[in-house]
């Protein structure tokens, strides 16, 4: 379960970074601030630390 997790939150910060690059290339800069905004927390990048992060049960699989 926890390799899923670290998974999950590696492709959330790539996801995250690319989206950032991309619009700073557009000189979308404010778009760029605030996807920046969505993820470092009170200055500090959550996976520089020791960050809880949440995650709700997966609703896509099929229970029997």
């Amino acid at each position: 379960m926890k390799f899923e997790r670290d998974t999950a939150i590696d492709n959330m910060a790539e996801t995250l970074f690319n989206s950032m690059v991309s619009c700073a290339d557009d000189d979308r800069n404010f778009d760029a601030i605030s996807i920046y905004e969505e993820w470092v927390v009170d200055g500090v990048d959550p996976q520089d630390q020791d960050y809880e992060f949440t995650f709700m049960n997966n609703l896509t699989l099929e229970h029997g």
